[in-house]
């Protein structure tokens, strides 16, 4: 099912994949990128292509600078797949039938995915304990780094936690840690891929926490004659950007 993208996306991250491009890219790569490649082991332009899945048009859209007939290929970091394509994989809805004798109902309740996140504050960065886990910007900052992107690269990884440092550091945690900051405007820095928002600040951090959805998903079959029909609806995991730090510093 298509469903199962997501699962294959984080499968795939873990082979060649990052949140964040390693290497230099073109400018005019798509601004809507969440994962990307890193062309540093010299596979060829079509392997990388099929292994993601990824039609020529769309390669060449997400990436400018690559033809359809994947030249040039170079020394650098290319787009493999973009929210746009997230969105219109994972929201899916089959249906299926069967001939049986027998009738029988069940519910399914999906596990917990976040719809959407919550502001929890501007924390400051302890010392020795680091205010979340894992830091997936690369070195030297993420020239475009905005609130949504990070927190979906932290759901990516399957982490509750996301945060924004510095305006242009993105981590992610399952916990945590250090404390609130006794002024909240501190957090200050923007975005450096979004000017209207802050990014936490030299040693402190935005912190939002991914929700639940709390919806479950039915399955049910009931018996007409000889028939069973069973519908399947696919719960939508859809990412709704959270509004957090925005520049209102007199609400505060």
């Amino acid at each position: 099912m298509k469903a199962s993208f997501l699962f294959l996306l984080v499968a795939f991250r873990r082979i060649c994949g990052t949140p964040n491009p390693t290497l230099q890219w073109d400018p005019e790569t798509t601004k809507d990128c969440i994962e990307w490649y890193n062309n540093s082991d010299g596979e060829p332009c079509e392997h990388v292509r099929s292994l993601f899945g990824i039609t020529p048009d769309e390669f060449h859209e997400w990436n400018p600078s690559v033809g359809l007939d994947c030249q040039p290929w170079e020394y650098q970091s290319y787009c493999i797949v973009t929210m746009e394509k997230i969105n219109n994989t994972i929201t899916t809805t089959s249906s299926s039938s069967s001939t049986a004798t027998v009738s029988t109902t069940s519910v399914i309740t999906p596990g917990p995915s976040p719809t959407s996140w919550t502001d929890i504050g501007c924390y400051v960065e302890d010392p020795v304990l680091p205010i979340l886990e894992e830091n997936l910007s690369p070195e030297g900052g993420d020239t475009a780094l905005s609130i949504p992107k990070c927190e979906n690269a932290c759901y990516l990884k399957a982490y509750v936690f996301a945060g924004v440092q510095e305006g242009n550091q993105c981590w992610c945690g399952s916990y945590v840690g250090g404390e609130w900051a006794s002024n909240q405007t501190y957090c200050n820095t923007t975005c450096t891929g979004d000017s209207k928002t802050f990014c936490g600040g030299k040693g402190l951090v935005n912190v939002f926490k991914a929700e639940e959805n709390e919806e479950s998903t039915g399955t049910t079959a009931t018996t007409t004659g000889t028939s069973i029909t069973t519908t399947a609806t696919g719960s939508a995991i859809s990412e709704t950007q959270s509004s957090g730090a925005i520049r209102n510093l007199a609400l505060l």
